[in-house]
């Protein structure tokens, strides 16, 4: 058993020394396949549920009633809607940033925090985009703010931020169910073998709940989407996944200052500041780590993941946490003495009503619970204490959701019309709204802890075998244990190929060169492993496969196709001036066109990485090698497809048989019938 449930981790290591790449995946896969502390998984659902209720409740009274039962028949036509709407959004901005730069940056620690940051990527997307459409007051009719064919021939307001909430929450959602997804795509394979094999114990020993495993079995193979490890999938799932990435990341920065853009647009004092688009992205950022931080905390508490997720990993989250506070606190001062030295009279009077007027609290508490909490962090024993960065990641989300308030609803209050100037109380329904979205945001994270890895498996095992002596000398031991020899009593029937296992990449790389030298017309080579084989890709012929043209092209086509649709629209076929703007206003079209253009992009690298690999493809014969399901936990497979009469089995088992122990012998070689 690996070490994951036992032992201490080195000070400053990242993974313990006696970690290997077998004993990784079972630590991990045991959680959604056994169910570690289920009594307390269920309290934590009825919990999430019951809020989950309250928030159907909320709904149902709402499409009752309408959307003035949250105490917005004022100025502040949104209320607490909006800020609960850009919180989740920078939640999710900031998940999907944190992720997407460790992955660019090929941080090493990535893999105890990515999954998880993509999770909450993708639920606080989810969440945040009920919200514009239950403000609708007729919800069921929110395509309304899409470009389609209607009955009257109209076209949607391309100028309206409202249209520009929508792109961006339907590009946000692709990105981040892409990237999820990717990343979960070889963990999905691992999950697979795993209950493969639950499944045929339980079916052995005739347990009760054997019906129920095969049908486990059988729906991460679906999810799995045939996924054999092979050095071709993992070319283009590296690419996929790095460039699907960068596209979230320019989204981000997109939709984060986009949003700065729709207040500067505004008459509204307070909104106008230069500093504002920064401030908006660290803030998100900074939201979106600590909110990170609280469910990793919670994750290894509760799991017992510390061999994964250890205290180096802490230390690291922690002073990611202390710079975005000092960013933050940075952000704060900033605008404050900008105000005061050289705003107008009008901003003055917003930082005044801030700090002192009835929503008073709600800013001081926005300010201290994004600045003060993280300086704790200076401390090193502070950094690696749970509780403490757990701690810390709850007050900074507080203090975020506080601060869009304060932003929002603040300077909502005080119109220019001194008639519109009505007071504005939270109303009891626009907290049980807000809480409602929290328990289905709950809700969906129970679910994935409960039957989808919680830790990146592949991320891990790379980390491993970089700095795991224990991974490296379990694979050492199975080399030396080498025979290559063939089988002594080969099939006879009608071969599909040969195959051969071997220890670690370099000896599949080695196997591979060795017999590479035979035709295309006779033999079809391939790897397969449980990580990325770059090794591999020479002797294969692979390394010019390049993913990037069809991302460059779709995001290409996408952006400037929607650019054209809205000059069209507006310029051409449905002429609606409003706010004595231009006819040809493009500058309006740039944020939801960049929006659309990095879904197009993601939606294209989606498509080659399945269309390229021939995914999904549930049945393949490599499946019917021997023990090929250890190419999802610790084993390498070199696998020789019959290519018309000339294959020659006995060829290739001599030319296999005859490397060197140290170079590329083969743990076994196996012909394959078809």
């Amino acid at each position: 058993m690996s070490g994951a449930l036992s032992g201490g981790t080195q000070p400053g290591s990242l993974i313990r020394p006696d970690e290997t790449l077998q004993g990784i995946g079972g630590a991990v896969t045991a959680i959604p396949l056994t169910h570690p502390g289920n009594r307390r998984w269920w309290i934590a659902f009825a919990g999430a549920a019951t809020l989950l209720g309250l928030f159907l409740l909320t709904l149902g009274y709402l499409l009752y009633a309408g959307p003035g039962i949250w105490a917005n028949n004022n100025a502040v036509v949104w209320a607490l809607d909006i800020a609960s709407y850009d919180w989740w959004i920078g939640v999710a901005s900031g998940s999907l940033l944190v992720s997407a730069i460790l992955l660019l940056l090929g941080a090493e620690w990535r893999g105890a925090v990515n999954r998880v940051a993509e999770t909450l990527a993708l639920l606080a997307t989810a969440a945040a985009g009920l919200y514009p459409i239950i403000h609708l007051g007729r919800p069921w009719f929110f395509f309304w703010n899409l470009p389609y064919p209607n009955t009257y021939d109209l076209w949607p307001q391309f100028r309206s931020p409202l249209l520009w909430d929508a792109i961006d929450i339907v590009s946000f959602l692709v990105i981040c169910v892409s990237l999820w997804f990717i990343g979960l795509l070889p963990d999905l394979a691992t999950l697979r073998d795993r209950a493969h094999l639950e499944a045929m114990r339980q079916l052995e020993t005739k347990a009760p709940t054997r019906k129920l495993a095969v049908l486990r079995a059988q729906v991460y193979g679906i999810l799995a989407s045939g996924w054999r490890g092979s050095a071709a999938h993992w070319q283009i799932w590296v690419q996929a996944y790095r460039t699907v990435a960068l596209l979230g990341v320019l989204l981000v920065v997109s939709v984060q200052t986009g949003a700065s853009v729709m207040l500067a647009g505004s008459l509204m004092p307070g909104w106008h500041s230069t500093l504002l688009p920064v401030s908006f992205l660290v803030n998100a950022v900074y939201s979106g780590v600590g909110v990170t931080a609280v469910i990793v905390m919670l994750i290894r508490r509760v799991y017992g993941l510390e061999a994964l997720v250890t205290d180096r990993h802490l230390d690291v989250l922690g002073r990611l946490l202390l710079c975005l506070g000092c960013a933050s606190a940075y952000c704060y001062a900033a605008e404050y003495f900008d105000t005061f030295l050289n705003g107008d009279a009008e901003g003055r009077g917003v930082l005044v009503r801030r700090m002192t007027g009835d929503h008073a609290l709600v800013s001081w508490t926005a300010v201290l619970c994004l600045v003060l909490p993280a300086q704790i962090l200076w401390s090193a024993r502070a950094r690696t204490a749970p509780l403490a960065l757990a701690t810390v990641g709850l007050l900074v989300a507080i203090g975020a959701y506080a601060d869009h308030v304060m932003v929002l609803v603040v300077t909502l209050t005080q119109d220019f019309l001194p008639s519109s100037r009505l007071p504005y109380t939270t109303d009891v329904w626009g907290i049980a709204t807000f809480a409602g979205s929290i328990g289905l945001f709950l809700t969906l994270l129970l679910l994935f802890l409960r039957y989808l890895p919680a830790v990146s498996i592949v991320e891990s095992r790379r980390l491993a075998l970089t700095v795991s002596p224990a991974a490296q000398e379990a694979a050492r031991a199975a080399a030396s244990r080498a025979t290559g020899r063939p089988e002594e009593n080969p099939v006879t029937a009608p071969l599909w190929g040969v195959s051969a296992t071997f220890a670690s990449q370099g000896d599949l790389a080695a196997a591979l060169q060795a017999v590479s030298g035979l035709g295309p017309d006779q033999v079809h080579l391939d790897g397969h492993g449980p990580v990325p084989m770059p090794r591999t890709l020479r002797p294969l012929g692979l390394e010019g496969r390049s993913i990037l043209p069809y991302a460059l092209g779709g995001a290409l086509l996408g952006g400037f196709g929607f650019f054209a649709m809205c000059v069209y629209a507006t310029a051409y076929d449905y002429v609606f001036l409003i706010g004595g703007r231009p006819r040809l206003s493009w500058p309006s079209f740039v944020v939801p066109s960049v929006s659309f253009a990095m879904m197009a992009g993601c939606v294209a690298i989606h498509l080659a990485l399945l269309v390229l690999n021939r995914l999904p493809r549930l049945n393949h014969p490599a499946f019917n090698i021997p023990g090929f399901l250890r190419a999802s936990e610790d084993r390498f497979f070199l696998s020789a497809e019959a290519r018309g009469d000339r294959f020659d089995a006995g060829r290739i088992e001599r030319r296999l048989a005859s490397l060197p122990a140290e170079a590329g012998r083969p743990l076994e070689i196996r012909r394959i019938p078809r």
